[in-house]
């Protein structure tokens, strides 16, 4: 399990140093640290200032726990910059984005797709300033990206220099088969979120779903994928938190990850 990590959104109901002292009590030696907004509120991108980026770095310190990467439900360059500026504090190597979501009445998807391609080509310039890496999570369901043909027309217009974070979840959700889109994409995967779904729910319980986890690990490795995989869940209490945990860790220990 050396590439197997968790997110912080696996104890979104604890403060970020509570949720990284249990993390760490679980064996692990890094996280994928979610800024979430008042959801998985372990670092409030969009209002942070120097001191809260200080802090926030302190509260890792402390914790002896490193962070393996970002991810982020913001979208606006000043929290982009801000979670560059905390990756960087961190050690983290890259910084995960959304992808945008579908185009209001009145706008086509194609403008949409340019627009949001100049947008996370700004954002790439913020994140190489401060020595990250930037992935876009895509597919993601409800967005530009949510099925096969839709991901292709999203990426064909992206800058080259921007990664694909890939979550099992989101092609499931849509009722698609995710292995012939990682394989196709493993060449820009950086990270892996680990989800179990099924046909129109992405939030099942590791093995209530579909997706065939071992089949996953092995297309993205075989087309040159060697990250992590990151158990991506939401808890939705204290109490909750903890069983989850191990269930998870027991289940996904099946696999070879």
């Amino acid at each position: 399990m050396s590439k197997l990590i968790a997110s912080t959104m696996t104890h979104r109901t604890f403060t970020l140093a509570e949720a990284l002292e249990r993390l760490s009590a679980a064996g692990f030696k890094s996280v994928e640290l979610l800024s979430g907004g008042t959801w998985v509120p372990h670092f409030d991108a969009a209002n942070a200032d120097d001191a809260l980026i200080a802090s926030t770095a302190a509260i890792v310190a402390a914790s002896g726990m490193g962070v393996h990467c970002i991810n982020t439900s913001e979208s606006d360059l000043k929290s982009i910059e801000n979670l560059a500026a905390l990756g960087q504090a961190v050690g983290a190597g890259f910084l995960t984005i959304p992808c945008g979501g579908n185009p209001p009445e009145g706008k086509s998807r194609a403008d949409a797709i340019a627009e949001r391609a100049e947008h996370s080509s700004k954002a790439a310039d913020i994140t190489e300033r401060y020595g990250l890496k930037l992935a876009i999570e895509a597919p993601h369901k409800h967005t530009l990206a949510e099925c096969s043909a839709q991901i292709d027309e999203y990426w064909a217009a992206q800058d080259k220099r921007i990664f694909c974070t890939f979550d099992t979840a989101h092609l499931t959700f849509a009722g698609e088969d995710i292995l012939p889109v990682a394989a196709k994409y493993a060449p820009r995967i950086i990270h892996c979120h680990l989800r179990d779904a099924i046909k129109g729910n992405s939030l099942m319980k590791y093995g209530e779903g579909i997706v065939d986890f071992g089949a996953f690990v092995e297309t993205v490795r075989a087309g040159g994928y060697d990250g992590c995989f990151s158990m991506e869940y939401p808890a939705d209490s204290n109490e909750d938190a903890p069983v989850l945990l191990a269930r998870s860790i027991e289940y996904l220990s099946k696999f070879n990850i």
